[in-house]
């Protein structure tokens, strides 16, 4: 009859479970600031959205902004494309393509229970717009499709209420 030795259990318990909850290795590294990052301009004049509902202000750096009552289901906040015609390329890139195809996004902000804000990167190709990817996480990572000419940073807004983009920033990986 073989005898249950706890402290054997015990051991390997811990190491399975040290096994699940360990983050990656380069976890910490991440969120730790770096001086290739990239902190983007939360001015007033980049940012783009139906007025009313939306208003907005620059305070202390942060972009505060106010989204009245309406029965709008879905709204739009742009950044750096002074327009919400999605299927039309945009002028300008979120991020200059020609330098960077690899990188790390940053957006943090807050929010009051009734708005919903979702950030996403809108890729365009030749042909226009291509796909939408949503912002989930803090640090995500994008790698841009090689057909892709030109990005678009947007907030989707659904509700009322207030809430502030406190930073963007991003972090590139193969810098050419």
């Amino acid at each position: 009859m073989n005898t249950l030795r706890l402290s054997h259990y015990k051991t390997l318990f811990e190491q399975e479970f040290v096994k699940d909850v360990r983050p990656p290795k380069d976890y910490y590294l991440m969120f730790k600031r770096s001086r290739s990052d990239f902190g983007y301009d939360l001015s007033e004049k980049l940012f783009y959205g139906l007025k009313p509902p939306f208003s907005y202000t620059n305070k202390n750096n942060e972009l505060v902004v106010h989204v009245k009552k309406n029965k709008i289901k879905t709204l739009y906040l742009t950044y750096m494309t002074l327009d919400t015609k999605f299927e039309n390329v945009p002028k300008e890139s979120f991020v200059n393509l020609e330098k960077t195809r690899n990188f790390y996004i940053n957006i943090e902000l807050s929010k009051n229970k009734n708005v919903e804000v979702i950030p996403y990167i809108v890729q365009y190709n030749k042909l226009g717009k291509k796909n939408m990817i949503k912002i989930t996480k803090p640090m995500q990572f994008f790698k841009v499709d090689e057909d892709v000419i030109k990005l678009r940073l947007v907030f989707k807004c659904k509700g009322h209420g207030n809430f502030i983009i406190r930073s963007i920033t991003r972090r590139d990986l193969d810098v050419k």
